[in-house]
């Protein structure tokens, strides 16, 4: 029977039946265990996380009422009887950090008294006091020792002996757990550990209250892996959601009403059906008295269930649940089960390869020699056979061994002078990518990556020495910022000066501005410099008024930091100046010099915060387009001849961009304010000291009437030092401050000024004036 059957043919089908016979059981037996197995997996992590959530809900639990009994101990001591309110909220303060689960420590007296401690979200600790005279609710800021700072936060119409807190201690008389509460200040839903405080005749005293919002307990359910779509969810006996694993809401608001949700009505459809399926099973969760394992389905798919009762003797009375879809552990079964199949029909492929390999490995040999004998017999003996045997084809072998060797000897000459090249090639690209990381490295830091790439283009751009060139030159400089630094540390400056500059920057780099020079708190800015556009003075406008809008989210952080806000004064110029590499071979820097660049720093030193000040030159280039609010005409130190400045506020045209003005409101003083001033010139404090008197005020400027017998009236635009002289005035007011003299009409023998520079005593002191006299005059 077998003997008419080739021998290629048993060769593959025996070698076929091998690997169909082990894949298949293989994949049988894995398919069974792997099911097996899901049971047993599910069961293990139903029980592993519903002992992790059980463990940790135990620490928030216990915790609260750990620190409530500490702080009765405290009160029973004596240590709280104290009528020092800012030591009790130092020692709920020092509670709290103590203890990181809790987010409230506090206490509530009968009579309406309420002091603690809170921790944020963001971990920052803040002190709590109810002002009992208004009701008010207060919130401070906290320093490193539990000292309150400033007042964050004041909430009106708040009895602590209004809260379910409270209400449900004196109720129970023994430490218990409030109800679920919306939080009075955040919104969030809470829950407080309870302990009332009642003195010797057992007459209340107050309420001890330790809670954590629930955003904790989210957060750790959140991180818990529950198999790949598997969630946890804890709820009351009532079916109410107290947290999830899902990012979903336990609560929503409406009407400013808070209205928790129930499980059985979460968004996430995995937490409803089960739930639904819950109480379908018992009817009334209160029949739960211990964990219970379930399954059920959801639309045809297995689902895993377990709840399992969380109780701790004080009225808290919770139930776990863990939820994980059967398709979470099927699906590497259903892979394995794939992968099976895919094993056999590659294998299956293989064996047919091989068997048809090894046939002919086989067969072909025996059918070439006995070709080869029959040649032989027929007289033709130059046979080349392809096989290595130690007879006659032998050598054969030897002509191929001699044939690979002289393919090696030339493959290796190639390739020593592939080699060769290559190396060439990478000396080459390294020299190319050092000159480009020279070019970036002078250039990167001030110039756009377009600039530093038409550079690479163009290496000639690297080469000592300039061109003359029209250009706009942008001047920005903080008015004060000197005075300011004084006061401040080191540290404080330089995060105040990189926020700021960081800022500025952005806007510079968006209107494709060149940053030529950080000058301490100013800032030398291009436009045409190194590469012309045609809207250059147009882009320098614009560029200005963003600048002056960008101050306001800068001042909104100097606020957050408890900073003074910062105010910029700009100018802006165009003219014909020399720019380009400045330096040596070593060192160079791109940069521009010529009398428009001094004219250009004058033209901004006669601004003043929130002002851009333009020339003359400039104005001509964008008259149409340009918002002008005032004109003024200055001498200027260097130039022959008055040249007209312009203050702008607004760019249309393509830009669109325009300042808000605030208008000056001034108010006659009641009472004159006495001070003396000098001048600056260059920085410089000037010999003589001057008499005069504030005697009407704005919220930035001032009109001062002088009061020396002899000089003159200070010129317009001179910088001045200032000190206040009234006696009546609080200590702490009598610091110096700086201010501009403005160009504006005044009365015989006076002026007008606008501050550059007040300190935070002076600031508060004319604030006060200045709102007492606004509500007086309504």
């Amino acid at each position: 029977m077998y003997s008419k059957v080739p021998l290629r043919i048993i060769f593959i089908l025996s070698t076929l039946l091998q690997v169909i016979t082990a894949v298949g059981l293989t994949g049988y037996f894995s398919f069974r265990n792997g099911q097996k197995a899901v049971n047993e997996v599910a069961t293990q992590l139903r029980d592993e996380v519903s002992a992790r959530v059980h463990e940790r809900l135990l620490l928030y639990v216990e915790t609260p009422h750990l620190i409530n009994r500490l702080n009765a101990n405290a009160i029973e001591l004596g240590q709280l009887d104290t009528q020092n309110t800012q030591y009790k909220q130092k020692y709920f303060w020092q509670q709290i950090r103590t203890f990181p689960v809790i987010t409230y420590n506090f206490y509530g007296s009968v009579t309406g008294e309420y002091l603690g401690a809170r921790r944020l979200a963001t971990g920052d600790l803040q002190v709590i006091e109810r002002n009992q005279s208004t009701g008010y609710n207060q919130y401070f800021a906290s320093n490193e020792q539990g000292d309150r700072t400033k007042l964050i936060q004041s909430l009106p119409n708040f009895d602590p002996r209004q809260r379910p807190w409270y209400k449900q201690a004196v109720a129970a008389g023994k430490p218990t757990w409030s109800p679920i509460y919306r939080d009075f200040s955040t919104g969030g839903m809470s829950i407080t550990a309870t302990q009332p405080i009642y003195d010797k005749q057992g007459k209340l005293k107050g309420v001890l209250g330790s809670d954590f919002i629930f955003y904790q307990v989210n957060a750790f359910l959140q991180s818990l892996k529950i198999g790949k779509s598997g969630q946890t969810f804890i709820m009351e006996r009532s079916g109410m959601l107290v947290a999830t694993s899902t990012p979903d809401p336990t609560y929503q608001i409406t009407s400013n009403q808070t209205q928790r949700i129930q499980a059985s009505e979460s968004k996430n459809y995995l937490i409803q059906q089960s739930a639904k399926h819950l109480h379908k099973k018992f009817s009334n969760f209160n029949q739960i008295h211990q964990s219970q394992l379930l399954d059920f389905e959801i639309q045809g798919e297995r689902q895993f269930l377990q709840v399992t009762p969380l109780q701790d003797g004080r009225g808290l009375d919770w139930l776990i649940a863990v939820v994980v879809p059967e398709a979470d552990f099927m699906g590497q079964i259903q892979a394995n089960t794939r992968i099976t199949v895919v094993l056999c029909l590659v294998s299956l492929i293989v064996a047919t390869v091989l068997g048809l390999q090894t046939s002919l490995w086989i067969v072909k040999p025996i059918q070439r020699l006995n070709m080869a004998a029959k040649e032989l017999a027929d007289g033709r003996w130059e046979q080349k056979l392809p096989i290595v045997r130690s007879d006659e084809i032998g050598e054969l072998a030897e002509s191929f061994t001699s044939m690979a060797k002289q393919l090696k000897e030339l493959f290796d000459t190639l390739e020593a002078k592939v080699r060769d090249r290559t190396q060439a090639l990478a000396k080459t690209n390294g020299e190319l990518k050092n000159r480009n990381a020279l070019i970036r490295q002078v250039f990167g830091r001030y110039l756009s990556d377009e600039i530093v790439s038409n550079l690479l283009e163009h290496p000639q751009g690297l080469e000592l020495g300039g061109t003359r060139r029209k250009i706009t030159i942008l001047i920005s400089d903080l008015r004060g910022f000197t005075a300011t630094a004084e006061r401040l540390s080191p540290e404080e400056v330089i995060t105040i000066l990189n926020f700021y500059l960081e800022y500025m920057a952005d806007v510079i780099t968006h209107y494709e501005g060149t940053i030529d020079e950080f000058m301490g708190d100013g800032i030398l800015t291009l436009f045409g410099a190194p590469t012309i556009r045609e809207n250059d003075t147009e882009r320098a406008i614009a560029c200005a008024i963003a600048m002056q809008q960008a101050m306001i989210p800068v001042n909104k952080q100097m606020q957050e930091w408890g900073f003074p806000p910062l105010e910029m004064g700009l100018g802006v110029h165009t003219g014909e100046v020399v720019v380009g590499n400045i330096g040596s071979e070593k060192r160079t820097k791109y940069g521009v010099v010529g009398n428009h660049i001094n004219l250009a720093y004058r033209i901004e030193a006669c601004s003043v915060g929130g002002q851009i000040i333009i020339s003359e030159d400039v104005l001509s280039e964008v008259r149409d387009i340009v918002q002008v609010d005032g004109k003024q005409q200055v001498q200027m130190k260097g130039v022959k001849d008055p040249i007209n400045l312009y203050e702008i506020s607004g760019i249309g045209g393509e830009y669109n961009l325009f300042l808000s003005k605030s208008v000056e409101e001034y108010r006659e003083l009641p009472e004159p304010i006495l001070l003396q001033y000098v001048t600056l010139e260059s920085k410089h404090v000037g010999d003589r000291f001057y008499e005069g008197e504030i005697i009407q005020l704005s919220q930035r400027e001032a009109l001062i009437q002088y009061k020396s017998d002899d000089g003159e009236l200070p010129p317009p635009l001179t910088n001045l030092k200032l000190i206040l002289l009234n006696k009546t005035l609080s200590q702490g007011v009598g610091e110096d401050f700086y201010a501009k003299v403005l160009k504006k009409p005044a009365p015989e023998n006076s002026f007008y000024i606008c501050f550059t520079s007040l300190p935070p005593s002076v600031r508060a002191m004319l604030d006060q004036l200045y709102n007492a006299i606004c509500l007086e005059n309504k």
